[in-house]
């Protein structure tokens, strides 16, 4: 769910001089941004520009996505559903490592963007994407159609995420996990204004009351962001 907020954290990053961080390795992972011939409106061109801001090179530094992704566990072989996939900045490492990933976004402009990446990427990668678009209260999931839900910088943009939750849980398959990345309701160098947040304490009270049990809260591992895991209480 890419949104103008995240845009203007990306913006930040951008401009942050970050000392003693050197990238020699290529990152198998990152496909590179290009602007589609058929983003010939102007809303999509905007999107085409706010895209490679979320795309920055900066973002590896602060949201350390393979560390991300390690909180999943095993991934090769399952299914996993990326709610708020913007650009599908998660969605195509995890198909990289052997999952069958679902990118899911609300937004039309995000659905059309990662359709045409996907287009130039390799064939057996492909095969792992799917895209859908959701809406703001159903993320467009059939019946136990998934093993995993990941969810980076988005629970706090959900409403009513009680219910929202207490639905999602029919989509997990028995025994399910989801994981969720969001801002610490704290001041951090950059992120969303304090009242878009939600504390951690808010979001466990939240999922424990849609039924999941608690697996993992973790406000250390990255340093702007916590980490919380959930299972599925079958």
């Amino acid at each position: 769910m890419i949104t103008r907020r995240f845009i203007v954290v990306i913006t930040l990053i951008a401009g942050l001089s970050i000392t003693g961080c050197k990238h020699n390795r290529t990152d198998e992972t990152a496909v590179p941004v290009q602007s589609s011939p058929r983003l010939d409106t102007v809303s999509n061109v905007q999107y085409a520009e706010e895209a490679e801001l979320y795309e920055s090179a900066d973002r590896v530094i602060w949201q350390k996505p393979e560390l991300v992704i390690q909180q999943l566990g095993e991934v090769e072989g399952k299914v996993i559903a990326d709610l708020g996939a913007g650009t599908g900045y998660f969605s195509r490492r995890l198909a990289y490592r052997g999952a069958t990933v679902i990118a899911i976004d609300i937004d039309p402009r995000a659905v059309q963007w990662m359709e045409e990446q996907k287009a130039r990427f390799p064939t057996e990668l492909q095969d792992r994407l799917l895209i859908r678009q959701a809406t703001p209260d159903d993320p467009n999931l059939g019946h136990d159609e998934v093993d995993m839900v990941l969810m980076v910088n988005t629970y706090s943009y959900i409403d009513a995420r009680i219910p929202y939750f207490t639905r999602l849980k029919s989509s997990l398959r028995p025994g399910g996990i989801i994981l969720i990345i969001d801002f610490k309701k704290e001041d951090t160098p950059f992120g969303p204004p304090m009242s878009e947040r939600v504390d951690v304490a808010e979001v466990e009270r939240e999922l424990r009351t849609a039924g999941y049990r608690i697996l993992k809260v973790d406000e250390e591992l990255l340093n702007y962001q916590y980490v919380i895991k959930v299972k599925r209480e079958d």
